[in-house]
């Protein structure tokens, strides 16, 4: 997947909100053209292994949990553990993802599914600023991106620093592709009507807390999201009062 934005001198894009859903939905429309503008859960995996040919695995990526997922950038080796948390390596190639054992489970499956398209994120949109060619990626000596939970977050923040503004495009991108605009959208319209009356214009909890809850949840649920990456994508439209 090409991508045409202009680009920072150190090989980061220069992007805005808008051009998030653009991304999401040009990858969307060449692989997985069903769930646009239909309400339901993007198969994520299908679209990394079987469409975009990366491999995914599951390690004990640090001892305290503090790492949840990674990309490659370049054939490489990362330091990880095994069953019984001892020290070993593990070899990956240029776009292998790789996810801490602690995102397994199907309690743990929002979580996971947010980290795998926040470290598919990276690979599509920050594989130039983390060239071997680049200067930049020259500097950190390292051929991979650990993720831990203050980088897998939607909560909003200050971009300062370089890594602030290459998380916050991660994910973004990954809510615009586990929640497509046009879908997303529908679904929320609708559980607004349903929940709040055919005259509301925004979910609000002050109005009924009940109701709030029923209704971002269910959205969350078509997209098995969690309820805070479903409150936010209805932010970014203005949706929440």
């Amino acid at each position: 997947m090409k991508l045409s934005y202009e680009q920072e001198p150190n090989g980061m894009y220069k992007l805005h909100k808008t051009d998030f859903d653009d991304i999401a939905l040009m990858l969307l429309r060449e692989y997985l053209a069903s769930v646009v503008d239909s309400p339901g859960e993007v198969d994520i995996n299908y679209l990394i292994k079987d469409c975009l040919y990366l491999d995914v695995y599951c390690k004990n990526l640090s001892a305290n949990k503090s790492i949840l997922g990674l990309v490659a950038f370049e054939d490489t080796t990362i330091p990880c553990y095994n069953l019984h948390f001892e020290p070993t390596t593990f070899d990956l190639v240029a776009g292998n993802i790789v996810l801490d054992m602690s995102l397994s489970g199907q309690r743990q499956l929002p979580r996971r599914r947010f980290t795998l398209a926040h470290e598919l994120s990276h690979w599509i949109l920050h594989r130039s600023y983390h060239s071997p060619s680049n200067q930049v990626f020259a500097l950190k000596k390292v051929g991979y991106l650990p993720c831990g939970e203050s980088e897998i977050s939607i909560k909003k923040k200050a971009l300062v620093t370089e890594s602030d503004k290459e998380e916050w495009q991660a994910n973004s991108l990954a809510a615009a592709i586990l929640m497509p605009k046009f879908a997303f959208l529908h679904c929320a319209y609708q559980e607004l009507r349903q929940h709040f009356g055919t005259g509301a214009a925004v979910f609000s909890e002050t109005v009924d807390h009940d109701k709030y809850k029923a209704a971002v949840g269910n959205i969350a649920a078509v997209f098995n999201v969690s309820f805070q990456a479903t409150e936010i994508r209805l932010d970014q439209f203005n949706l929440i009062a």
